[in-house]
């Protein structure tokens, strides 16, 4: 059984953002997931963890996109009885819940860190996250929420791969360990 490893699968402005100001990410409706391959993506994900505003903005599109699995919202509330199945609200310490996923084996799949910025960068933060796959999208947004903030300035990423796609997305691979 191979190791689980920890993920950032993310779409970023030219300027790096992950979201408008209010939080909307509109910018991203002109682009079809599947030109990414992101069931393949997907279907190497046994476990999401996200934060409680993007885990309650994904809720409000509709149906939940992400199937069955195992979701961990990070949260000190509860979740409505409204939520996907095989989801659980965590308050505890980002260190255990890493350790304790790395550990099981009750799947093999990957551990999507789906965000938002604030999850993502307590992860890169703690050097929690193994790979970085960052779609850069052609467009500029001027202001909002940026994937990356001052305290991830140690971050040491080694360039794995890079893609062009059809659309002018540009695909950049990463490892973080």
């Amino acid at each position: 059984m191979s190791e689980k490893l920890f993920r950032i699968y993310v779409a970023v402005s030219l300027d790096s953002y992950v979201a408008r100001a209010n939080g909307a990410v509109d910018w991203l409706d002109d682009y079809d997931p599947q030109e990414f391959n992101f069931e393949k993506f997907l279907d190497e994900v046994g476990t999401l963890i996200i934060g409680r505003r993007t885990f309650d903005q994904v809720m409000s599109y509709g149906e939940w996109p992400y199937g069955d699995r195992r979701t961990v919202v990070l949260t000190s509330h509860p979740l409505g009885d409204d939520a996907p199945e095989n989801t659980v609200a965590f308050g505890g310490s980002l260190m255990e819940l890493t350790d304790a996923l790395r550990n099981e084996r009750l799947d093999n799949g990957d551990v999507w860190i789906v965000g938002g910025a604030s999850v993502i960068n307590q992860f890169l933060y703690a050097n929690m996250i193994d790979k970085l796959d960052m779609f850069v999208i052609p467009v500029v947004l001027g202001q909002g929420i940026s994937l990356f903030d001052k305290e991830t300035s140690h971050l040491q990423p080694s360039p794995m791969a890079t893609h062009i796609y059809p659309s002018g997305v540009v695909r950049l691979e990463y490892s973080l360990k």
